[in-house]
């Protein structure tokens, strides 16, 4: 008598749509409390539909249950698992749970649909080159804003100190700009190991996400944090992994009882799931002013005072140029 493959047959059950719809909205409280029963993993790597979590202190590949069909997980999602029930059956996840930060970015400021980048990590390390620091000081407006909306701590690496004559000097007005935010500043080099120790002790103890554009170095940063990184990304996953600059990794760092992310560098970072108006309350110096109006936006209201503010020049002009474009007036 041919065996008959039950978990195929429920993976087939649970898939239809419309059985989905009806467990989701009437799910019993015997249903829910075998899952809140469920171990949870973590999710390290998301990959081509391909999703790798961290359970029971392993990295394995696992896949999602037919009835979270149009779900989506990202890396660092805490995710409610159903064990193998054979050796070669992989993990289900069953539940994404709630996020308790998040990084999300949209293809430009025209566009609404957020891309998660990160969840439920406890530090955004962005990555700037130290030759290239104007350009690179408008990138990280846009993510302190984000990780300010998501509920995330921001620190700023600027790495690539060796290509310039006098990396102090190039960094003090940098220093200068978000002087009074509270945002920790690191100057490294990958090549020469320069901050490196520096750094280290800023992620340490933590799930930290590096953010970046393409060529600021945060892979060559990762290198000297986690040794052997490229072959760690290689080794996860049945298909032989992707290199970290193409898809994003949480790799472990034993020495620094951390998990690091290394996010695909990327050209741009839309804020476009914002709405203007709630622009100022991410901008820390704008958040402290005590104008009349409760929502003013600083651009003239009656009663408002940022006249009488010290604002740093450059960070107002960012918060106008960002409102400009939230409104599609860019």
């Amino acid at each position: 008598m041919p065996r008959i493959d039950m978990d195929a047959l429920e993976d087939e059950w649970e898939d239809d749509p419309h059985l989905v719809v009806r467990r989701n909205r009437d799910l019993s409280v015997k249903a829910r409390a075998k899952i809140d029963e469920l171990a949870s993993a973590r999710v390290v790597g998301v990959d081509r539909g391909r999703i790798t979590v961290l359970f029971e202190d392993e990295v394995v590949e696992a896949t999602l249950a037919g009835t979270m069909r149009g779900t989506k997980a990202a890396v660092g999602d805490e995710v409610r698992v159903r064990p193998p029930r054979r050796d070669d059956d992989p993990p289900r996840i069953v539940e994404v749970l709630e996020r308790s930060t998040v990084l999300t970015r949209t293809a430009d400021d025209a566009l609404d649909e957020e891309r998660v980048v990160v969840a439920n990590a406890d530090l955004i390390v962005v990555v700037l080159a130290a030759d290239y620091l104007d350009v690179g000081s408008r990138f990280l407006d846009r993510v302190l804003v984000a990780a300010s909306v998501g509920g995330l701590e921001t620190a700023l690496c600027v790495n690539k100190a060796d290509l310039v004559d006098d990396p102090a000097q190039a960094v003090a007005p940098v220093r200068d700009r978000y002087d009074g935010m509270d945002l920790p500043i690191v100057t490294t080099s990958a090549t020469t190991g320069e901050g490196l120790d520096d750094l280290r002790r800023l992620v340490a103890g933590g799930w930290t996400a590096f953010a970046g554009h393409s060529g600021v170095g945060k892979s060559s940063l990762f290198n000297h944090l986690v040794p052997d990184a490229a072959q760690a990304v290689a080794d996860i996953g049945r298909y032989g992994g992707r290199h970290t600059t193409v898809a994003a990794w949480a790799l472990r760092a034993p020495q620094l009882d951390a998990w690091l992310v290394d996010t695909p560098g990327v050209r741009s970072f839309g804020l476009g799931g914002l709405d203007a108006t709630e622009l100022p309350r991410h901008f820390p110096e704008l958040a402290r002013l005590r104008c009349d109006l409760i929502d003013c936006t600083h651009t003239g209201e009656p009663g408002c005072t940022l006249a009488q503010a010290s604002v740093h020049p450059e960070r107002l002009a960012a918060y106008e140029r960002l409102r400009t474009s939230l409104l599609g007036q860019g």
